[in-house]
């Protein structure tokens, strides 16, 4: 499925969108830090140091920025479940301080996780970002992530959680990262690590992370999947090194999508280093 004109879009994939751009559009005039606090669920999730806790008391917490910084992003890639509560954004962005670095942009990739309140309206539930090399090329309208054999049928005692599919891969990435994803990723999935570019499609994964040293804990920490149990989100603990002295640990942040037969499998993967 390439890009999409918005009026083939399901309704609430259109909504998750139009909020996204308002919240972006929102920081640019009263700051990220006040749009954040505006755009976050209360029980909207933050990370900070080993600790994972509410993100909205992490950012209350963080000086004001400068008037004069500017944080500019715009959804290029995502999708929804079909039961319309639950959808992930990801796109790139750009930290602007015209102080610092001759004023040239720092670029990142962000991944947001929505969810519609009891009001109706989206709100982010977990948010973070990705530093990158430079600005990661996108298609230049949004397009939505590919799902041709989404699952469809009923949730039933036997249906496989999407907890267990979390630890399951995280099993095998304490032994080998590529065989551990082999066979778990879904069509155009996408893998963000910091300070390198993204990578999509199985065999550019498998050859990205062949490359990486092993994880000697990796941990998960929570699960949540649609209604209608085509899209969920993982969450967890991770750290490359021995426990005295990692040479790097965090979180990470998964994204989920099921196929017909009821199997998860990973649609985006980012590491968010401490």
């Amino acid at each position: 499925m390439g890009a999409q004109r918005g009026d083939a879009l399901p309704e609430s994939l259109t909504m998750m969108l139009d909020t996204e751009r308002a919240f972006a559009a929102r920081a640019l005039v009263i700051g990220w830090k006040a749009a954040f606090l505006e755009y976050f669920a209360d029980e909207a999730v933050g990370f900070e140091g080993t600790v994972a806790g509410l993100a909205k008391d992490q950012i209350r917490k963080r000086p004001d920025p400068s008037p004069d910084l500017r944080l500019v992003w715009e959804p290029r890639i995502g999708d929804i479940a079909a039961s319309g509560e639950l959808g992930y954004l990801t796109g790139p962005v750009q930290n602007i301080l015209p102080s610092r670095d001759h004023g040239r942009p720092r670029p990142s990739l962000y991944v947001s996780i929505w969810k519609r309140q009891r009001d109706g309206r989206f709100k982010v539930v977990l948010d973070v970002g990705t530093p990158t090399p430079r600005l990661a090329a996108f298609a230049p309208r949004f397009t939505r992530a590919p799902h041709a054999n989404r699952f469809a049928g009923a949730i039933t005692a036997r249906t496989p959680p999407l907890g267990a599919a979390d630890s399951i891969l995280n099993s095998g990435l304490r032994t080998s990262e590529a065989r551990a994803y082999r066979g778990r990723l879904a069509p155009g999935a996408r893998l963000y690590r910091a300070n390198t570019m993204p990578v999509a499609g199985e065999r550019a994964i498998l050859a990205a992370v062949a490359v990486r040293p092993a994880y000697s804990e990796i941990d998960s920490r929570f699960s949540e999947s649609s209604a209608s149990g085509d899209l969920g989100y993982t969450w967890g603990t991770y750290v490359v090194g021995g426990r005295r002295a990692p040479s790097e640990y965090g979180f990470y942040v998964r994204v989920w999508v099921r196929e017909r037969d009821g199997q998860w499998k990973v649609a985006l993967d980012s590491l968010q280093p401490q």
